[in-house]
């Protein structure tokens, strides 16, 4: 379960943060994860509940938002949506594509007392 390594620094990166500022408590977490980061929201969201003990952002409500995969195609310029890395152009039928969105992982917002 890579989720529990990328939990574990997902709450040290929002403590740390957090901390610099002064802040006594985190309240909530939202993250953004792109559909081919191969992440499991539900594996994370537990992995992030269990990172978070005894810290500052025990408790703090945990959003996981969906990112959609987009794709550009290098032969016809075409963007469009894609389900997984194994999909063509559905214009010209390239397989030749470039990811503009999907595979990230963000801190997109925290909310702190």
């Amino acid at each position: 379960m890579h989720e529990l390594s990328i939990s574990l620094k997902t709450i040290d990166l929002v403590v740390e943060q957090a901390q610099k500022h002064h802040y006594r408590k985190v309240t909530k977490i939202t993250l953004s994860v792109g559909v081919l980061s191969c992440i499991e929201p539900e594996a994370l969201r537990t992995g992030l509940e269990m990172a978070s003990r005894e810290t500052i952002a025990q408790d703090a409500e945990v959003v996981i938002e969906t990112l959609p995969a987009i794709a550009v195609c290098q032969g016809c310029r075409h963007q469009f949506a894609i389900q997984n890395y194994q999909d063509s152009c559905p214009q010209c039928h390239s397989y030749q594509l470039t990811v503009q969105q999907g595979e990230e992982l963000q801190v997109k917002h925290i909310e702190v007392e």
